[in-house]
């Protein structure tokens, strides 16, 4: 509860600032001089702009509190009866896993916690890219690392 209260507010902070930027743009002071309703507006012009960043933030705050949950029940700040990676881990800890090389009681446990961290943010990245095309780097792109002849185009190419 105290995770979500608290990593909402940076997501807020972002939207509302694209929020005014967007309000400030020329189209939008023109589409309200021609009668447009603010829900019109909110509908056709900001929605479609705020929502891929919206999107992917969320995505990624959800991450953010994965790993903010993780690391408080790992420290012993939760409730010891609910059963998470922190604990997990923590017991492992507690119990001497370490010392006496019991490793397969803390490397999954980490493996997957750090995939699911990873695999967040690609997902969140992944949505905003979907979702807003003009946020893509030509020169990361895929077809710019295929091999090209160097001479000639026919057989005697290298």
């Amino acid at each position: 509860m105290v995770i979500g209260i608290l990593e909402w507010t940076s997501t807020a902070r972002i939207i509302r600032a694209q929020v005014m930027s967007i309000r400030e743009r020329v189209y939008i002071k023109r589409t309200r001089g021609l009668g447009a309703g603010n829900a019109r507006i909110i509908g056709r012009h900001i929605l479609p702009q705020v929502g891929p960043l919206l999107v992917a933030n969320t995505v990624l705050t959800v991450a953010v509190a994965i790993y903010l949950e993780t690391a408080l029940a790992f420290l012993g700040l939760e409730d010891p009866g609910v059963t998470t990676w922190g604990t997990i881990l923590n017991n492992a800890f507690q119990r001497t896993a370490i010392s006496s090389g019991a490793w397969w009681a803390i490397v999954p446990d980490g493996f997957v916690i750090a995939a699911v961290i990873v695999g967040c943010f690609l997902l969140g990245q992944a949505i905003e890219d979907t979702l807003n095309p003009r946020l893509k780097v030509a020169h990361l792109s895929v077809r710019r690392w295929r091999l090209r002849p160097l001479v000639g185009r026919g057989e005697d190419a290298i």
